[in-house]
């Protein structure tokens, strides 16, 4: 294809140079601006990302100090509850020693008795009972 001859003529004068410039100024600044929005925009993005990234990592740490504490406070708990239940048997242990309280003990608890005595479980006996068990 051939291309069409133009009959415009452009006129090298001060008006057309002024407005070239001015217009190329113009473009110039617009190309400018566009970089400048274009790096506005990558660093809005990745100050975005930054804190995203962040958050998930304080959510994730706030979970797992909420697990932590959870598993402390449980922890705790069952400490309590063996410190309790040591100290029970330390006081079994010193009343065992006891020869008065294992005899009463082991005539309670396993129905033994002396020569020619009889042994009779009343109900009231069974709550005043040396072994506070069931």
């Amino acid at each position: 294809m051939a291309q069409k001859k133009s009959n415009v003529k452009v006129l090298n004068n001060e008006y057309y140079r002024q407005q070239t410039s001015s217009n190329d100024k113009k473009q110039q600044e617009y190309l400018v601006e566009k970089k400048h929005r274009r790096h506005m925009h990558i660093l809005v993005a990745f100050a975005l990302i930054v804190t995203l990234i962040c958050s998930v990592q304080i959510v994730k740490n706030y979970t797992q100090a909420r697990q932590i504490n959870t598993q402390t406070r449980t922890a705790q708990k069952e400490l309590t509850g063996q410190k309790s239940q040591n100290a029970d048997l330390k006081l079994q242990v010193k009343q065992l020693k006891d020869p008065e309280y294992l005899q009463k003990y082991i005539r309670e608890r396993y129905f033994y008795s002396k020569k020619h005595e009889t042994i009779y479980n009343l109900p009231e006996d069974r709550s005043k009972s040396v072994t506070n068990d069931n």
